[in-house]
């Protein structure tokens, strides 16, 4: 068994949901980190989902739904950090504004 540290993704997602990680195969993850800070001038909100391996994004799979950002505000979204993926389940963000909410996710790769 191997433990991995890692910062799985860092960037600006689109106004869409867009998965920030997978589960790799053999692999159980649990996240570490996960921090948001709105880019712009004005409030966006942002949406979180874990979805299971075969699964869409959905209401059903939301664990942090519409936080609201202020101009320059950052958020550790305490939501997200502790959830456990097992192989091929994601984490995905949907912002309601694209390229302006900076998302980095950090986890634990238990191989």
């Amino acid at each position: 068994m191997s433990v991995n540290i890692r910062n799985v993704y860092a960037g600006q997602p689109a106004a869409s949901a867009t998965t920030l990680y997978t589960c790799p195969t053999n692999t159980q993850t649990r996240v570490l980190k996960c921090t948001a800070c709105n880019d712009t001038t004005t409030t966006i909100t942002f949406k979180v989902y874990k979805v299971p391996s075969g699964g869409a994004v959905g209401d059903a799979y939301l664990i942090l739904q519409d936080k609201a950002l202020g101009s320059k505000d950052t958020y550790e979204c305490p939501e997200v950090v502790g959830q456990v993926l097992d192989a091929g389940d994601f984490i995905s963000c949907h912002p309601s504004v694209a390229n302006q909410l900076s998302v980095m996710l950090d986890v634990v790769e238990i191989v």
